[in-house]
């Protein structure tokens, strides 16, 4: 009688068990099983009408003035939108707007298409009136952008070429660039504004450079592919950062800064004040949502509506399929973020040693460090390699932007490779939250001496002062440096 209490009160038998371990095995071979189905899935990705070609030598006007730059990352004008600085971009869109013919290259990532969340609009609705909706949004939060570039454009021998970048993909839609033509005020058809995948001409090849990164190269970058192509860096952006940006700690609102998007892990176990309950759950969220973004299958996804590209998959008999798939990613995502918050909030209330925090802040800082230099490095060899192409050897400049890092570098033979930074805010250091101090970079290229052009980085400071050579390493430089109305130096009068 007792032997037969103590099973009843809770004593499993060896058959219990032995069920337990089979079903558990069962559970975890299934969860395998369809992990590698979702790897080995074949997913074929078709080409749609909706494409940005390449601009090319014979459209680019011969010594015209170029200004370039890149990853101003215009948002919706809340907490996700990390654009800020309005006045300084208007300010230096109108001093140029007169003057000697310019021509404007924004170089990708110009718009934030990935941080705009707007009411009755899915998420991870990809659509031709999606992407034009958030453009909508975007225009009308930075409303004072688009007029200085409405007058920019309005000079009948200046021009606004706008490249596409991972965080503007939606570009591509034909609603899109309808939308940024009338924010300009011109006409259909005006060749004032045009947009391209990449440029090549004047000397000089410029690309966004995301198709350099693993986290953000796209199978078909030159267009709308069905189903809709999601790269991985947007999954991280959409479900994960965009989360824990809505977060009250300082640091949140400049998580999606993070370059390269490979280190995020680092930059979150390298957050300051980690014996702060409330940091170490931000932390246990950001890593556990990064974990489950690595794990996942890289996504290919329909524009969950319906409304598509126009191709088989897009037709109205196929929309109830479509919405419910969209409805089990979401409840996978769900899950997920609920997950994190879960971890996150078993990790606020544990206090783990000052001295193992220490050590590992210090490891993460010194991991950042060198996953930077390579991607940096990454960058430049590949530079190289497109420069030694036939096709480039009297090309002078490698142009790109996506790093958001400013530099500049020799690549020999008389050319060199220009990365033009960003104009939002970043962080160098994020255990000492050392910012960057050449807050506005850009590239400005003339041809004072024929078709090989002259050049010079440099940064944005004011009206009342003159843009200033831009600095490896450097604070900027004092204001005596020679103002923009000089012809831009060559390579060889810089050194």
């Amino acid at each position: 009688m007792k032997r037969h209490d103590r099973r009843a009160s809770g004593s499993l038998t060896p058959g219990v068990l032995r069920a337990l371990g089979f079903a558990l095995a069962c559970a975890a071979a299934a969860f395998a099983g369809r992990w590698l189905f979702l790897r080995l899935r074949r997913v074929t990705l078709r080409p749609t009408a909706f494409t940005t070609p390449a601009i090319s030598p014979d459209e680019v006007t011969p010594r015209l003035r170029r200004l370039v730059l890149s990853d101003l990352h215009l948002g919706g004008g809340d907490r996700l939108d990390d654009f800020d600085d309005d006045e300084a971009l208007v300010a230096f869109l109108d001093h140029y707007a007169a003057g000697q013919p310019t021509e404007l290259i924004l170089a990708g990532d110009t718009v934030e298409f990935l941080q705009v969340r707007l009411p009755g609009l899915d998420d991870d609705e990809y659509s031709d009136s999606a992407a034009a909706r958030r453009l909508d949004h975007i225009v009308a939060a930075h409303c004072s952008v688009f007029e200085a570039l409405a007058r920019f454009a309005s000079a009948p021998d200046n021009q606004v070429t706008v490249l596409i970048g991972n965080h503007d993909f939606e570009l591509h839609f034909p609603a899109a660039k309808e939308r940024f033509r009338q924010a300009l005020g011109l006409p259909p058809g005006d060749r004032r504004l045009r947009f391209g995948v990449s440029y090549r001409g004047g000397g000089m090849y410029l690309v966004h450079g995301n198709q350099f990164d693993g986290w953000n190269r796209f199978l078909h970058f030159d267009g709308v592919s069905e189903p809709f192509e999601v790269v991985r860096g947007t999954q991280l952006v959409k479900e994960v950062i965009n989360d824990l940006e809505d977060d009250p700690l300082p640091i949140a609102p400049l998580l999606d800064n993070v370059k390269p998007t490979s280190a995020f892990f680092w930059y979150l176990v390298a957050l300051p004040r980690l014996r702060m309950p409330a940091a170490r759950r931000f932390l246990a969220r950001g890593v556990t949502g990064f974990l489950q973004v690595v794990a996942w299958p890289e996504p290919h996804q329909m524009p969950i509506t319906g409304h598509g590209p126009g191709g088989l998959l897009s037709t109205p008999a196929l929309r109830g399929l479509w919405r419910w798939v969209a409805s089990i990613r979401r409840q996978r995502v769900a899950r997920h973020r609920e997950v994190a918050r879960q971890v996150g909030a078993v990790a606020g209330a544990v206090e783990p040693p000052g001295e193992m925090i220490d050590q590992v802040q210090s490891e993460a800082a010194r991991q950042i460090e060198r996953e930077v230099r390579a991607f940096n490095d990454r960058f430049a060899r590949e530079m190289l390699r497109i420069a030694r192409r036939p096709e480039h050897r009297d090309d002078t400049l490698f142009v790109c932007g996506h790093t958001h890092l400013a530099r500049v570098v020799p690549l020999g033979m008389g050319q060199y490779y220009i990365n033009t930074g960003t104009w939002i805010e970043i962080i160098y250091d994020i255990a000492t939250m050392r910012r960057q101090e050449q807050r506005f970079p850009f590239l400005e290229i003339g041809y004072p001496h024929g078709a090989k052009p002259a050049w010079q980085l440099l940064v944005w400071v004011g009206v009342d002062e003159p843009p200033q050579p831009w600095r490896e390493g450097h604070r900027l430089v004092s204001a005596g440096a020679a103002p923009l109305d000089h012809p831009p130096r060559s390579p060889a009068d810089r050194v």
